[in-house]
């Protein structure tokens, strides 16, 4: 039961808190940067590590299998990278510290839903080198946002 319900609960609960934090005016980029960097980036990630390199696979998805991937994944990457770009810090010292915990919590999550008995991994893999993946992910989707986001014009984020 848990297994069935544990993409679905997460998406509504990060729907709901993006909608409670993110600014009606400024959803649209943030929701293109989610789709984009987030949404994309998990099934390219996915492709690469499962399809190619066999490194990681998704199991038990049940009704959500759409070629061997879990296809609530995309969305949850999605809403996860919109709630990390809407509270990165400006300050380029602290966006340093941010994106080495959201590498962690990461990993963190990666175990999380391997214990429910949707996601596994080879053992090598988990920690250290799904550390330095989330680590490169995080960092590359920091720095498109810096770099394209009319945010950090208006802010002066960097």
């Amino acid at each position: 039961m848990l297994i069935t319900y544990f993409y679905p609960s997460y998406i509504v609960i990060m729907v709901i808190f993006v909608l409670i934090t993110i600014p009606k005016n400024d959803f649209r980029e943030y929701y293109i940067y989610g789709i984009l960097l987030g949404g994309l980036g998990d099934i390219v990630i996915v492709g690469l590590y499962q399809n190619l390199l066999n490194i990681i696979w998704f199991k038990n998805a049940g009704i959500f299998n759409v070629l061997g991937q879990n296809l609530l994944s995309p969305p949850s990457w999605a809403l996860t990278v919109m709630i990390f770009l809407r509270f990165l810090p400006q300050r380029k010292t602290f966006q340093y510290f941010y994106v080495l915990t959201f590498a962690l919590f990461s990993v963190g999550f990666g175990y999380l839903v391997h214990n429910i008995g949707l996601f596994d991994f080879k053992p090598w893999f988990y920690p250290f080198f799904a550390y330095l993946a989330f680590l490169a992910w995080w960092s590359i989707i920091t720095f498109v946002f810096i770099k394209t986001s009319s945010f950090v014009k208006r802010n002066s984020l960097t």
